[in-house]
């Protein structure tokens, strides 16, 4: 399928529904991230801040699916280009091991400033503002909370990112509504 940028990102927009079964996902793990240090011991709470995270990605696909939302849209290369964005941040696992190891008090901090970061390129691909605010806020929370805040970070570093995320899904909806409409007033003033 031969698609200048604008029809592939606009493809991935309309199929993918800007991928909100992910931010969905991120917001019910960050949620329950806030939620471990009343129930588990500290050296528990690390442990599931390296591996529960995880949970993100898988728990996104099944809610598309529940949602019938396709988030692997064939035969489009942002499609591709969304995957390949995703994917260094396994290369973030040996970082967060080695904080673990060393500082883990700092894990709120690191996860969430790391995580942050790789959502900037889906503000261009996805063109949405709620992924720019996402990745600010997200950066901002984890860092000022998570740097300065140390003894509260591990609750309120995951509830400012679920907040975000929570924020972020009610503006993709948005932008998804306001596509939709200006889709068919396009159509409308063309036929």
């Amino acid at each position: 399928m031969n698609h200048t940028v604008d029809q592939a990102r606009d493809n991935l927009i309309a199929t993918a529904k800007k991928g909100y079964p992910i931010l969905l996902g991120g917001a019910i793990v960050w949620l329950l991230m806030a939620l471990i240090p009343f129930v588990f011991a500290k050296e528990i709470v690390h442990l599931i801040w390296i591996w529960g995270l995880m949970a993100i990605f898988p728990l996104g696909l099944v809610l598309g699916h529940v949602l019938k939302i396709d988030l692997f849209v064939k035969n489009n290369p942002l499609s591709e280009l969304g995957a390949f964005t995703a994917a260094p941040q396994a290369f973030f696992i040996p970082v967060f091991i080695v904080v673990y190891m060393k500082i883990p008090e700092y894990l709120p901090f690191t996860i969430g400033l790391l995580g942050a970061s790789h959502f900037l390129p889906y503000a261009w691909i996805y063109k949405s503002k709620a992924y720019l605010i996402m990745a600010i806020g997200m950066g901002l929370s984890s860092f000022i909370i998570g740097g300065y805040f140390i003894e509260y970070a591990f609750t309120f570093v995951p509830l400012a990112i679920s907040l975000f995320f929570m924020a972020a899904i009610v503006k993709v909806i948005q932008e998804l509504k306001k596509g939709i409409s200006q889709g068919v007033s396009a159509n409308e003033k063309s036929g």
